[in-house]
């Protein structure tokens, strides 16, 4: 991945550095160690998360499930998909799920039946995974 973009300017250009000044020079430790005329103010370049190849995920979990659909545990009606399976289904590594979680993509369901567990109905995930390739 590659750097984020960084935008710096000097805090003396700007018409709040005498605010910056005195507000560091608080700090005893700033005021006598530090040349307040160095001081930088910098931006990063905001990243907007996405998944790299989202077509080859869905098609991976459809195929699992037309290949895999009598495998799948079922209780109470209920897939019950956890973390690890959904993960193999769409072949994808367990913290570029979590990641995937964090960053909206996929979103688990609380199970009915067992309230302690989040699972992932391969269907509903599939659904959120297309609803998310349609935003782009």
């Amino acid at each position: 991945m590659s750097r984020r973009k960084l935008y710096k300017i000097s805090a003396q250009d700007t018409s709040i550095y005498d605010m910056i000044v005195s507000e560091l020079q608080k700090n005893p430790e700033l005021a006598a160690d530090y040349d307040m005329s160095t001081i930088e103010i910098s931006v990063k370049k905001k990243i907007i998360p996405h998944i790299q190849d989202i077509d080859k995920a869905i098609d991976n979990l459809k195929r699992y499930m037309m290949v895999n659909k009598e495998f799948l545990q079922v209780f109470n009606g209920e897939a019950m998909v956890l973390k690890k399976d959904i993960a193999r289904m769409l072949k994808i590594s367990r913290p570029t799920l979590n990641k995937w979680i964090k960053d909206g993509f996929i979103t688990p369901v609380k199970s009915k039946t067992i309230s302690s567990i989040e699972i992932f109905p391969p269907d509903i995930i599939l659904e959120q995974l297309i609803n998310q390739k349609n935003r782009k």
